[in-house]
């Protein structure tokens, strides 16, 4: 089970990274485009569609919200570096 762990983080990281590079590839966009990084009804959308998907997934609200507050930081730190 430890083995099957290991390889879903693995799968997770891997996403994440893929994540980022369209983050960039969006801040590339935003900086040609002069569009502000952040966008908050798009956070929004985001934030409680996940919620919602997440419920259904027993997840709690509480960890779902942290985990894309800390994925979406990091998307916004890499575009900031773009700008």
């Amino acid at each position: 089970m430890r083995q099957e762990i290991d390889e879903i983080d693995n799968e997770v990281l891997n996403l994440l990274g893929k994540r980022m590079n369209i983050s960039e590839n969006i801040g590339q966009y935003k900086k040609d485009n002069n569009i502000s990084i952040l966008q908050p009804s798009r956070w929004n959308e985001i934030l409680e569609a996940a919620v919602a998907k997440g419920a259904t997934r027993d997840l709690s609200e509480s960890f779902i919200s942290a985990f894309l507050k800390a994925v979406h930081q990091e998307s916004i730190n890499r575009q900031e570096a773009i700008m």
